[in-house]
């Protein structure tokens, strides 16, 4: 690569990044980026497709650029920063300053950069894949599958999805509300071996991000300090309550048993996991019994 200005060479950067992850490029996203006019972008994105004019095809005024078939790379993009964007709106930049942590755990597993690319891009265009992918309770099998949404837990990244069912079985069409609920779940980006890109599947049966009802729908969880701590008071502190109150949290059913791992509370129905692991209790576990992803839950049984 040629040497550039850094500014320029930043903004190019995130134009190609912005191809690669998302599919699309709009004008609007280069202005809320770097804070630039909207005739200062058009030129931007000019002067790219000047530099690379094989990286993207104009779809009108309405819908900006979306990614070519020769698209290449020609700039280093992480992953993760990619990830981060998609999921939470961040744009992750370490600044030459004095610092006094230190670094923190990074993922064990290197993302393959083209197959996160082709799901992150099915996800912002409402697309279909056909996927190769490695579970644990079935090992390798192929998928099709329509993934609307990703996140963050522990030290992984993970995205949700609808799995057309097995159409070995026996179902009437068009398929009911129960079984489109069963399709709709939890992948690890890590255990995608393979991807291509599928025609749409189901047609008329409306599977979006809306109609996914575990995603969609929130429940209160309510955390105690352990029964079973020597000084419950310090679990107070962290949870920013006092006097051995409750502290309650919202989270979207299919997320919750995520966040009870994360934050390390103890699930069991009398309490028996260890308090120095687990120091916090969910208070309210009957009301909750039924959420899907309570099933990994620490402690959690049937």
């Amino acid at each position: 690569m040629e040497n550039m200005d850094a500014s320029l060479q930043e903004k190019y950067q995130f134009i190609e990044f912005l191809l690669l992850f998302k599919g699309v490029l709009t004008r609007n996203e280069l202005v809320i980026r770097f804070s630039i006019g909207e005739a200062t972008a058009s030129r931007l994105i000019a002067n790219y497709i000047e530099k690379h004019p094989e990286q993207m095809v104009f779809m009108g005024a309405r819908n900006g650029y979306v990614i070519s078939e020769s698209f290449t790379l020609h700039y280093s993009h992480s992953v993760e920063s990619a990830l981060q964007y998609l999921a939470y709106g961040v744009v992750s930049s370490a600044l030459p300053v004095e610092r006094y942590g230190h670094a923190h755990l990074k993922s064990f597993i290197n993302l393959n950069k083209m197959l996160t690319a082709e799901i992150t891009r099915a996800i912002v265009n409402n697309k279909w894949l056909t996927i190769k992918y490695f579970s644990t309770s079935s090992g390798e099998t192929v998928k099709n599958i329509r993934p609307h949404s990703l996140f963050k837990a522990g030290n992984s990244w993970y995205f949700r999805a609808f799995e057309v069912p097995d159409m070995n079985e026996s179902f009437d069409f068009p398929l009911s509300h129960a079984i489109i609920q069963k399709g709709y779940k939890t992948f690890k980006f890590s255990r995608v071996l393979e991807v291509n890109k599928s025609d749409p599947l189901l047609v008329g049966h409306g599977i979006s991000r809306e109609r996914d009802d575990d995603w969609n729908r929130y429940r209160h969880a309510q955390l105690i300090p352990h029964p079973k701590a020597v000084h419950p008071e310090s679990q107070m502190l962290d949870l920013g309550v006092k006097d051995l109150g409750v502290r309650e949290i919202i989270v979207s059913e299919a997320l919750l048993g995520f966040t009870l791992i994360d934050l390390r509370v103890d699930c069991s129905r009398n309490a028996d996991l260890n308090p120095s692991e687990y120091p916090l209790r969910l208070n309210n576990l009957k009301e909750l019994f039924n959420v899907s992803s309570m099933k990994i839950a620490p402690g959690f049984s049937q």
